[in-house]
């Protein structure tokens, strides 16, 4: 025979030993016992209370002061257990244990499998609503309560704090992975707290430095020290992050990714924006590896589903390394910013600038295996073949100081305003503003150039290059031109 306990307001009055009634609510069993100070339920277990429905074949109710509305301060639930909130969320554990004289809950899991938490959350950008699943092997809950009328009391959940094998799905595309996490509930209107600003996010802690956690994203992976996700906003931090990510520079090709690490992590999900910040370094097979001191800002969009790269931007002092064609080097540093468009295939480069003038030794340097030059900006074209996209010239312009550093090469330098390389032919051009000239001087030749325009090309047969002046040319300097090239190369020898 079923027995069922209803808590309503009842005509029969109760025992002096039996537990006073709430003034709403419903507990009922297939069976009970009371001894005057537990009360032990079994077979379909269901509890109204001011946290919300309770479910289990199993509980044992502990008896509290009088004049509560709720006649037992703990509660312990057992065998399938499931807490329905007074929001969307739900829990799921095989035991658990709630105090709500201490205001905390301990949920122990099954034997199957682990304690899980589900919610619905609302986006405050977009007003979107996404599904969060949180699971552990302990979850550790913390409430607050609410007085109405003076009557009964509600109760919320503050928090939750999950222990081992923590796994947090949010929204279908993002997983995180951890030993800890600290998930701030966003309370309702009518719970005041201070802590308004850190509701609504998830804190994730690794087990140690050798197990960090990791966050998969539609294909993007990450590890990292620690990781907060504000599940509100869409957006994450992240603390010494170092990872993969999914994205392809080109829509047409099939695989991809741009390697990362950084001290900290910032990603705004909404504006597909991602901000490195602290020794940053970045790789990817197109573009070579590119580095920042300060920041490094990654912008993408999303075609057909597919995360496509839109741009790159550094702050701070940079670095670029990359490989043409031939599978040279080439190494770019400067002590300003470095943007890559998309759209423009192109990457442009400069000087940190003070009042408008750029100081030489804050000139970018451009280095590959024959020569090197000091210039004050620079621009990289890059080219689609064959689905791949390669660089394929560099214009350097402002104050340019060409000089060779191949020891088996020859000595070479050289004054231009602008400086043209292409990656493909290897041809050189350096070129002067109008009215001025290019300044060139060759030691294996033992020339000396001026003219408008000096070309150097390579022959890919021969391993030869040729020099040639380009408008009015002259085979001499003037000692002022001989003296402004000593001064821009003192570690050249003394021409002779």
């Amino acid at each position: 025979m079923r027995l069922g306990i209803i808590f309503i307001m009842l005509a029969a009055p109760l025992a002096a030993d039996e537990p006073a009634l709430p003034e709403s609510g419903t507990l009922s069993s297939s069976d009970a016992s009371y001894d005057g100070n537990s009360l032990l339920l079994t077979g379909h277990v269901i509890l109204d209370h001011g946290l919300g429905k309770m479910t289990a074949e199993e509980a044992s109710l502990q008896r509290q002061e009088a004049g509560k509305d709720f006649p037992f301060s703990l509660i312990h639930l057992r065998k399938d257990v499931l807490l329905a909130l007074k929001s969307s969320a739900q829990i799921s554990c095989g035991s658990a244990e709630l105090d709500f004289t201490t205001l905390k809950g301990i949920l122990h899991p099954p034997e199957n499998g682990p304690v899980i938490y589900t919610d619905q959350i609302k986006k405050k950008r977009g007003g979107e609503i996404s599904s969060l699943k949180l699971s552990g092997r302990l979850i550790q809950l913390n409430f607050l309560k609410r007085p109405i009328d003076g009557k009964k009391t509600e109760y919320e959940i503050e928090n939750i704090v999950a222990k081992e094998d923590v796994i947090i799905d949010y929204a279908t595309d993002f997983q995180l992975y951890a030993h800890q996490a600290l998930y701030r509930k966003e309370l309702s209107q009518d719970y005041k707290t201070s802590k308004k600003e850190f509701q609504g996010i998830v804190t994730a802690y690794p087990k140690d430095e050798n197990s960090p956690c990791r966050l998969t994203h539609q294909g993007d992976e990450v590890f990292a020290d620690m990781i907060d996700f504000d599940l509100i906003n869409s957006r994450l931090s992240l603390l010494r992050p170092k990872g993969t990510l999914a994205t392809h520079i080109l829509p047409q090709l099939q695989t991809g990714g741009i390697r990362f690490q950084g001290e900290h992590l910032y990603w705004d999900q909404i504006k597909n924006t991602l901000i490195l910040k602290g020794d940053v370094a970045i790789d990817d097979v197109s573009l070579g590896r590119m580095s920042a001191e300060e920041e490094l800002q990654i912008t993408q969009t999303l075609v057909k589903g597919k995360a496509i790269l839109k741009g790159i931007h550094t702050q701070g002092p940079s670095t670029l390394v990359y490989k043409d064609e031939h599978n040279n080097s080439h190494r770019l540093i400067s002590s300003g910013p470095i943007d890559f468009n998309r759209d423009k295939l192109r990457s442009t480069i400069d000087s940190l600038e003070k009042d408008g003038f750029i100081a030489q030794d804050k000139q970018l340097y451009y280095e590959e295996e024959e020569f090197a030059v000091y210039a004050d900006a620079a621009s990289l074209e890059y080219s689609i073949a064959s689905d791949t996209l390669q660089p394929s010239s560099i214009t350097l312009t402002g104050n340019v100081r060409l000089f060779s550093h191949n020891p088996q090469g020859p000595k070479r330098c050289g004054l231009a305003d602008r400086l043209t390389y292409s990656l493909s032919t290897k041809t050189l051009i350096l070129s002067a503003n109008s009215g001025k000239k290019v300044l060139f001087w060759d030691e294996s030749q033992g020339m000396r150039l001026t003219a408008p325009e000096v070309h150097i090309t390579y022959d890919q047969e021969t391993k030869q290059q040729q020099v040639k002046g380009i408008g009015a040319v002259q085979f001499a300097f003037t000692p002022d031109e001989e003296n402004k090239i000593q001064q821009l190369f003192p570690l050249l020898k003394r021409l002779p």
